[in-house]
């Protein structure tokens, strides 16, 4: 044997044949000895170790004959030593001639590992496939291919082989083409369903195996797929006895349950991220009231593409009172930046292991689709519910929760589902959906849970951006933080209809018959619960919308009293029978207190005594110097300046205002 490699000496021997020989680079194609020197019939390709070939028209042991060859020939050296990840090594060589194969085992022989594992491309998107031999493998690599095998290919069951680097992949099992080979790559398949991505099975166009495929000029794109390998499916019985049933945890009442994917959406510049900021930086000081997560200070992921980290984000958590050592910004390091963004669902399994590593309990998107992979489209069902429906999974998983801030469209309605941009997916897969609108009236936030699968009850809270100021590197910095001002009766689907329920003459007429009917039902009754009020209206054939706006339109005055709380409503204190008599002749009465528009100047809420409007109690009592002498709800860090916050000091300057023409009138 001449010290040449095997691949000059395969071409030799074809020239010394008389065959026609053409070679480019690593490759080349050859007539067979003894036909035309026009058929082309050999094609022949370097390996690392050798050199493969296909004869199209010829059997491969007759050309090796004629040239003179024998199957040694084809390798660089005689014995050829293939080395394991684990140590194990793997020799062939040659005997009868150098015709007959033969394998010595040799190094750590009791490894499992993969021949060719420790070769693979760390992107995990990329195509593996799982050959019978050493000698394919190689093959493979020539061909830019990855591909692994076991020890000892067919003769040994998979489950004697370490998989795991195969695990999440798209693996591709190439089989043999004869009845051992199928047999084996379908062994081999059905052990790695359940580990890897997905798990198919292909045999090669020509050939007998991955490397002949190879050596007549095929690529890994012209397998002939025999079919993808699913897990066996099968039917599971639980009986009901055996389910335990489990309360829903409310991480803040009736709007973010714990385990979920919650909508925040509203029309652009509402201060929808303003709010987003306020709830993380409670969840980082363990300040959501009510909730679960109550005095137990959280870890929090901020993942924003909208606004600058450093100018806007950061600040708006510390004006909000974030312990900023609990929030976590992520970027993506790659070869040429530390700055990449998130991609999902792709970078999926990356961010639970931050979730778990830190444990972090809530994760904002701002906006929701901030990482959202460019190649999905948020137009799109299929494809916003392959966006959102592993985040969902990952939230009931790791028991935390995602939060994600979108946008509504210009259009009006009270279906906010149909109101958030792109597809109707983005409200299905949520949980919950917490629509903001402003209140054109006062100019304040209303915020309401308008879908909650598992809240118990429609739930709404008003709420003012106020500017503070906070400390930057740069010097202070105004931002914007939110204030809430209470719970509230009124409904961000009332706002967000607009116009589109404004020129109902139907809902016109149905508010008219409210109104009449709620002004009788009050003056027969003096003063009434709530509830009852709601329950009889309801049974009257009103819906609750249109109640509330009978109630704001007659100006109906709420008070609340003992434990547990009850609220009653009841007509205007001042000439509440001049008022009746107004309404039904259609006029407006004299005083202040009897418009029925007095109803927008507030009242405190029906839902929440700490709500910041005019109360009901004897305001001139002295209160602590840390609350609201109006509200007698606590002061905060940014209203707290003057000793009263600015909405209250105007509502009771106005309530001052029209108890003075009450009192004018009567004398």
């Amino acid at each position: 044997m001449s010290a040449t490699s095997a691949f000059e000496r395969f071409v030799d021997a074809l020239g010394g044949a008389g065959c026609k020989v053409t070679v480019k680079g690593d490759r080349g194609r050859a007539s067979a000895p003894g036909h035309s020197h026009d058929d082309d019939g050999i094609s022949f390709r370097r390996t690392e170790d050798g050199v493969i070939f296909h004869p199209f028209n010829a059997d491969p042991d007759g050309v090796l004959d004629s040239l003179g060859l024998s199957k040694v020939d084809l390798f660089d050296r005689p014995r050829t030593r293939y080395d394991y990840p684990d140590g194990r090594q793997v020799i062939r060589f040659y005997t009868r001639g150098g015709n007959k194969k033969t394998f010595a085992q040799g190094g750590k022989k009791e490894g499992k590992a993969l021949f060719g594992s420790d070769r693979l491309s760390a992107d995990t998107d990329t195509v593996i496939y799982v050959v019978e031999g050493e000698k394919d493998v190689v093959a493979a690599r020539a061909a830019g291919i990855y591909a692994v095998t076991q020890n000892q290919g067919a003769d040994h069951p998979p489950g004697r082989a370490d998989w795991s680097p195969l695990a999440d992949r798209t693996v591709i099992v190439v089989a043999d083409r004869d009845d051992k080979g199928r047999a084996r790559a379908d062994k081999v398949a059905k052990h790695l369903v359940g580990l890897a991505k997905s798990v198919t099975v292909a045999e090669v166009k020509a050939g007998k195996d991955l490397a002949d495929h190879i050596a007549a000029g095929h690529s890994a794109e012209d397998l002939v797929v025999l079919g993808e390998v699913r897990p066996a499916r099968k039917l599971k019985v639980t009986r009901g006895s055996e389910v335990a049933a489990k309360r829903v945890r409310w991480v803040m009442p009736d709007w973010m349950p714990a385990g979920s994917l919650t909508l925040l959406a509203g029309r652009e510049g509402l201060g929808k991220s303003t709010i987003a900021a306020q709830v993380a930086a409670e969840v980082t000081c363990g300040g959501l009231a009510g909730g679960e997560w109550f005095g137990q200070p959280r870890t929090v992921i901020y993942l924003h593409t909208e606004d600058s980290r450093e100018h806007t984000v950061a600040p708006r958590l510390r004006a909000a009172g974030a312990d900023m050592s609990r929030v976590l910004f992520l970027d993506v390091q790659t070869e040429h930046s530390d700055a990449g963004v998130l991609s999902l669902p792709s970078d999926i399994a990356m961010l639970d292991g931050v979730i778990t590593a830190e444990r972090v309990s809530l994760i904002v998107l701002d906006a929701a689709t901030s990482a959202m992979s460019a190649e999905l489209s948020g137009k799109d069902d299929r494809q916003v519910r392959q966006f959102l429906e592993p985040l969902a999974q990952l939230a009931a998983r790791r028991d935390c929760v995602v939060l994600g801030v979108c946008h509504f469209g210009k259009r009006d309605g009270n279906d906010t589902g149909k109101l958030i941009l792109g597809s109707i997916a983005w409200s299905q897969v949520a949980r919950s959906v917490l629509a903001v609108a402003r209140d054109d009236e006062g100019g304040n936030l209303v915020v309401t849970n308008t879908k909650g699968n598992l809240a118990p009850r429609t739930r709404s809270m008003e709420a003012v951006i106020e500017s503070t100021t906070v400390a930057t590197e740069d010097g202070p910095a105004e931002v914007g933080a939110i204030r809430w001002l209470g719970e509230t009766d009124r409904d961000a689907r009332e706002l967000l209809a607009g116009a589109a329920g404004a020129h109902d003459e139907d809902e016109k007429a149905e508010r008219s018959t409210a109104e009449r009917w709620l002004r009788d039902y009050l003056e027969a009754a003096g003063s009434a619960k709530s509830a009852d009020a709601k329950r009889d209206g309801v049974k009257a054939g009103f819906s609750d919308r249109t109640l509330q706006r009978a109630r704001r339109k007659l100006g109906v005055e709420i008070s609340d009293s003992g434990y547990p709380r009850t609220t009653y409503w009841r007509l205007p204190t001042s000439a509440a029978t001049d008022t009746a008599d107004a309404l039904t002749r259609g006029t407006i009465g004299t005083t202040g207190t009897t418009e029925p528009d007095q109803g927008k100047q507030g009242g405190t809420t029906e839902e929440n005594p700490q709500s910041c409007q005019p109360p009901t109690h004897d305001t001139t009592a002295a209160q602590p110097a840390d609350k609201c002498p109006v509200c007698a709800y606590a002061l905060g860090a940014i209203a707290a300046r003057d000793g009263i916050h600015a909405d209250c000091r105007d509502r009771a300057a106005t309530t001052d205002h029209q108890l003075r023409l009450v009192g004018g009138g009567a004398a």
